[in-house]
């Protein structure tokens, strides 16, 4: 049986999808498959997988399963999912790429842990639309709970399950499909391992398709928050209600930005000694374009 499925949802992707490929297939690890699932693109994204890799599909290495209906990342991961050979699924979204020693460091884990049903790692290198790096991230490793409740954990390429232990994305989010799987997957007892090693570069880019510069990220996102604001652990409610402040500041929605903060300072006044989320809150919620801009329409 193969030991590792690498899912790769497509839409539109033509830029970027021959090296996510290629990084996987980069890999130290080789005993694996790639199932890229087609979310009925518009672009010559499986033209290039086609013409790159016809020897790869031809032996099985590689699968294509082609929809011919638009339906989102969530309903397109769980059709590869369910595809899947491997007892270890891994997700890469289309842009993205590893490091050689990914999928070899997150097995080492399942192995040596056999309690543990998934395996985040945490994203520390940006990548621009160029591969050149825009930064490395820094900051120190927070708890799992606090990093999962603070929704800072929101990267599917960061992300591998068992596959006996995967709960299948919710088809409801259309965004923010990513946190709210690992969520409700924490809070029905998957056990879940921080690994810290810099291996997954995560591109940012101004593609009309990068769902976090749209506008519906902030309504998942408060959608988010009615679904789970009376599951999250009353130690962690004050991080929960601060990143729903800061992604309502992001988008120019101060009102119900400064409603959260609130409730954030409530649950958790120390929760503004911590320098990271103050400088967060300095860069967000101190918009003055954005208040004008408001102040406008």
């Amino acid at each position: 049986m193969i030991d590792v499925s690498v899912i790769i949802p497509v839409y539109n992707a033509s830029k970027f999808i021959v090296e996510s490929i290629d990084s996987v297939l980069s890999q130290t690890y080789s005993d694996l498959e790639i199932i890229v699932i087609d979310d009925a693109s518009t672009d010559n994204s499986m033209h290039l997988i086609e013409k790159n890799y016809s020897g790869l599909i031809s032996d099985g290495t590689i699968r294509i399963i082609k929809k011919d209906y638009n339906s989102g990342r969530a309903d397109t991961a769980n059709i590869g999912v369910k595809h899947a050979k491997g007892n270890v699924i891994f997700f890469l979204d289309a842009d993205d790429i590893w490091k050689k020693e990914h999928i070899k460091n997150v097995l080492g884990i399942f192995n040596k842990n056999k309690d543990i049903d998934a395996v985040y790692t945490i994203p520390r290198t940006f990548i621009d639309e160029h591969g050149k790096v825009i930064r490395i991230s820094k900051s120190r490793k927070d708890r799992l709970e606090e990093l999962l409740f603070s929704c800072r954990m929101g990267f599917p390429s960061a992300t591998a399950f068992r596959r006996n232990k995967f709960l299948l994305y919710n088809n409801h989010y259309k965004y923010r499909e990513d946190i709210e799987l690992l969520l409700r997957s924490y809070l029905q007892g998957i056990k879940i391992k921080l690994l810290d090693i810099n291996t997954v570069l995560i591109r940012e880019h101004s593609s009309p398709f990068r769902m976090s510069l749209n506008e519906n990220f902030w309504l998942y996102t408060l959608k988010l928050y009615e679904d789970f604001k009376d599951k999250i652990p009353k130690e962690y409610v004050g991080h929960f209600c601060l990143h729903v402040s800061l992604v309502s500041f992001k988008f120019g929605h101060f009102k119900e930005g400064w409603h959260f903060l609130l409730m954030a300072i409530r649950s958790n006044p120390y929760i503004l000694k911590e320098p990271k989320y103050t400088v967060d809150i300095l860069k967000r919620a101190i918009r003055f374009d954005r208040v004008l801009y408001n102040l406008k329409r």
